[in-house]
Formats: C-alpha cells, sequence, structure tokens
C-alpha cells in the first residue's frame, strides 16, 4: 500500500472554487477506483484556505493510474489554479497489523 498526505493552502478567494472541485473528485475517485482504499479530503477548521487530503492506493499500479483518470485531468489546471505556493506532499506506508504480527488494520 501507499500512502499520501497532502497539505494545500488555496488563494483566499479561491477556497470555495477549491472545496466544490476537490468535493467533486472525491466523488469521482471513490465511484471509479477502487483501489484507492481511502481519498479524503478534509478542510481546517482554523484556516478555510487549508486543506489535508489522505489517499491510501492498494498498490504501485493505482497510485500512478489515479492521476491519468479523465475525471482527475479535467479538474487539476482549475484545481491548481486555486493554489497558492507549494503543497506539501508526504508519501508514506500504511501501517497495518500485520506489520506488527496481526490482522489488517484498515
Amino acid at each position: 500500500m501507499i500512502g499520501i498526505v497532502m497539505h494545500v493552502r488555496t488563494k483566499p478567494d479561491k477556497s470555495n472554487e477549491f472545496a466544490q472541485l476537490m468535493t467533486q473528485l472525491q466523488q469521482d475517485v471513490r465511484a471509479g477506483e477502487p483501489d484507492v482504499l481511502v481519498y479524503q479530503v478534509m478542510r481546517s477548521d482554523d484556516d478555510p484556505s487549508v486543506f489535508l487530503i489522505t489517499e491510501v492506493f492498494a498498490n504501485e499500479a493505482a497510485y500512478l493510474a489515479h492521476p491519468e483518470m479523465p475525471y482527475h485531468k479535467a479538474m487539476s489546471a482549475a484545481g491548481w489554479a486555486c493554489v497558492e505556493g507549494e503543497p506539501v506532499i508526504t508519501r508514506c506506508k500504511p501501517l497495518t497489523d500485520t506489520s506488527t504480527g496481526g490482522g489488517m488494520a484498515l
């Protein structure tokens, strides 16, 4: 599995537009990418221009296919136009119970 956590700050006047785009993308990913085990977009309670996106992919193929999906490509330019600065993206390995001798944690 591959985990991604992305921290994004939007331009203040573009935060609601970004939220709408990401809400649609979240729905599309959940409906069309069964090997994306988690796709959750969250908005900060303290700062409405801050978003966190958590993704868990079943495998490398799902990770590589995700940005190539037509709905992802269709919203990318508009989404990135809302972003201020560079996102902070962290790739990680999800811990599972199997890594400590038990069953799957997800």
